[in-house]
């Protein structure tokens, strides 16, 4: 929905500069391109924003974490990051965003309330069943010898944008146990303003609140 939409705000802006191109700067028509212009985009902002649950309460309640294969890779950013990473182990995958439900998963190691945003760490990637483990895991592991290889011809790997990094790294797998856990859903659009809504509701909202309930 986000690119979709910025595509056309970007083609209304062109349409409507060649319409008033040869009209003085302070004309009505300009003024009047400039007003509809700003009304598109801050429409296009809050219809985002709501997509993206800013404004949805959160109702968390004790639940179970099912457990199981984990397959990751890992990271160290800003948490607002770690859903976006998810779409490069989807790619490896071949499988849509539409699968993501219950299938990929993020795993915070840091509190994010005393751990600035570039040094926080995080795990992305898949938790599956034993069927899942042979039908999803293995095929993430097996990918490994392929990545070691473009990571021994790749330099300065410092200087890399951090998604290509983490696209350099193993995957890793770990199991882990089904155990007594803080549930809570709210919507995720798989976009930048959705990313940030999480952010900031673990930040301000979940990681205080758990320390409430009994099971953490």
């Amino acid at each position: 929905i986000g690119c979709s939409t910025a595509t056309r705000i970007g083609k209304m802006m062109l349409n409507y500069h060649e319409m008033t191109m040869d009209q003085p700067r302070d004309s009505p028509e300009r003024r009047k391109q400039f007003l509809i212009i700003c009304t598109v985009i801050a429409g296009a902002f809050v219809h985002s924003v709501m997509t993206a649950g800013f404004f949805n309460s959160l109702d968390i309640k004790e639940g179970i974490f099912p457990g199981g294969e984990y397959i990751y890779r890992y990271n160290s950013r800003d948490y607002a990051a770690s859903a976006g990473l998810w779409k490069y182990v989807a790619e490896d995958l071949n499988v849509t965003s539409n699968a993501y439900q219950d299938l990929m998963y993020s795993l915070f190691l840091d509190n994010p309330m005393n751990m600035g945003g570039e040094r926080q760490r995080f795990a992305s990637g898949i938790l599956v069943d034993q069927k899942g483990m042979e039908e999803k895991g293995s095929k993430l592991l097996d990918l490994n010898p392929k990545i070691e290889r473009k990571a021994a011809v790749t330099t300065n790997k410092d200087d890399l944008a951090p998604f290509e990094r983490f696209k350099l790294q193993h995957y890793l797998q770990v199991t882990l146990p089904s155990v007594d856990a803080a549930v809570v859903q709210f919507p995720f659009t798989n976009g930048f303003t959705s990313a940030l809504a999480t952010s900031y509701k673990v930040r301000h909202i979940v990681v205080p609140t758990i320390d409430s309930l009994s099971v953490i």
